[in-house]
């Protein structure tokens, strides 16, 4: 495939080599597809078929992927549904039915008639990734060459770093995540001036609400979030790209801060600050293990000079991602991608929020617990980071006195309390992140008296 409108933007140069290099070629998909809608006798696609009769007593005259007579029993799906291969790049209809979900939680009403237009035109449609790690890895390899730069808070993910130090050979310009209780612009544009003067494009990967702290942007931090980007931009002349890490974007439980992803934000600007959008079923939808994770790019106007090129610039995206899920994994679960599919189609969307609500309330009454708890210790040596959703809260320890793995071991072994320590004391990193999603709100009061009494051992 020729990639002829792809490179005259800007965002061409923003890919790694990689990035550059994959792209799907014309093999066995390609070839498949074309014989579904044009062959009498087809021999492409590698998967045993035959009529049930044949392999099933009992069975009809269907002609249907050959599977294990078990199976079924297990799902109301037809087998024509979750038995053969999906398509590369996800089934089309959940593909289709998310970038409506994704429209809908931008939360535009009637009144936000150009955003909602532009949103909708100018973002590519979703390609279903091997859940939202997949899908971080995947926008990482993307754009990242070995010893090339990414931002990140100090206070990030610990897998992030798996995936870009260890497996793709890069390296992290990390910046302190709050200063006075907020979140350290003036640091993230700090590490932006400084990756810039030794790369072309700069890499920027943000997670609201964040894991481990659990932080969202106060709606007056994010307007300035998104005005240090801007002005970086316009100084700079140089792309920016954000990686959006959604996984916990409907987990909001405050008012004052930002109710949706930064993404609409990031997206609505005309500078060449490109962001690409992660998120999936796995916490949105409750569906841990179902690993259908989505990515989602978005385009600039400016980019293409009419609707033909913007098609183009779509399918030539659609190709390098598709390419990049063929040589990595193939393609994806499709029992969930129908299950997904079946889920909205039945359901409308105010329905399945109605119900994620409940969950939701669940976890709003135990974020508000926790932290009404936490207030009641009164120990110098620690504090709480900022936290406004997410599934988690995070306690900072005074590396002088209690080094975060020796205080979980501690509290593990004589109060039979397990919480994740995360030590790095070259990043000013030393705390504790709590998963109150996980514990019943009436155990919360006794959990937070438990870690004051192991904080009292120290």
């Amino acid at each position: 495939m020729k990639f002829d409108i792809i490179q005259r933007t800007p965002l061409y140069n923003t890919l790694s080599e990689i990035g550059k290099r994959i792209f799907l070629p014309e093999g066995i998909f390609y070839w498949a597809g074309r014989a579904k809608k044009e062959a009498e006798i087809i021999g492409t696609l590698g998967s045993a078929y035959g009529f049930e009769k044949d392999f099933i007593d009992g069975g009809n005259s269907d002609w249907l992927p050959c599977y294990l007579k078990e199976i079924p029993k297990y799902s109301r799906f037809s087998v024509k549904e979750i038995i053969p291969y999906p398509s590369i790049g996800g089934l089309l209809e959940t593909r289709e039915i998310w970038k409506d979900w994704i429209i809908k939680k931008s939360l535009y009403g009637e009144e936000d008639e150009s955003l909602l237009s532009r949103l909708t035109k100018y973002i590519t449609t979703p390609v279903i990734t091997g859940g939202v790690t997949n899908g971080i890895f995947q926008g990482c390899v993307m754009f990242l060459n070995p010893n090339e730069y990414i931002i990140m808070p100090n206070k990030r993910w610990g897998n992030y770093d798996n995936i870009i130090n260890k497996f793709i050979g890069a390296k992290t310009r990390t910046f302190e995540f709050f200063k006075n209780s907020e979140m350290n612009i003036n640091g993230m544009k700090t590490a932006i001036n400084e990756v810039a003067e030794i790369q072309d494009k700069v890499v920027i990967l943000l997670n609201f609400p964040n894991n481990p702290t659990g932080y969202v942007p106060k709606k007056e931090e994010a307007s300035n979030l998104i005005k240090m980007l801007k002005d970086s931009q316009r100084t700079l002349e140089k792309p920016i790209i954000v990686l959006v890490d959604d996984a916990y974007e409907p987990y909001v439980y405050k008012d004052d801060v930002l109710s949706k992803s930064i993404f609409y934000d990031l997206h609505q600007l005309d500078e060449n600050i490109i962001p690409i959008k992660l998120d999936g079923i796995t916490k949105e939808l409750l569906l841990y293990g179902g690993r259908i994770g989505f990515i989602t790019l978005g385009l600039k106007p400016s980019w293409i000079d009419n609707d033909d090129q913007l098609q183009k610039l779509k399918e030539e995206i659609n190709n390098k991602l598709e390419g990049f899920i063929r040589a990595a994994i193939s393609n994806c679960n499709s029992f969930y991608q129908v299950l997904v599919d079946k889920l909205f189609q039945e359901n409308s969307m105010e329905q399945i929020i109605k119900s994620r609500d409940q969950v939701k309330k669940l976890l709003k009454e135990r974020y508000e617990s926790i932290n009404f708890e936490l207030k009641k210790i009164k120990n110098p040596d620690i504090s709480i980071d900022p936290n406004s959703g997410g599934f988690f809260v995070f306690v900072n320890l005074n590396p002088d006195k209690i080094k975060a793995p020796e205080f979980a071991n501690h509290l593990l072994n004589k109060y039979k309390v397990g919480i994740i320590p995360i030590e790095k004391l070259d990043e000013n990193i030393n705390g504790v992140r709590i998963a109150y999603c996980s514990i019943d709100i009436s155990k919360i009061p006794e959990l937070v008296k438990r870690i004051d009494l192991a904080l009292n051992d120290f």
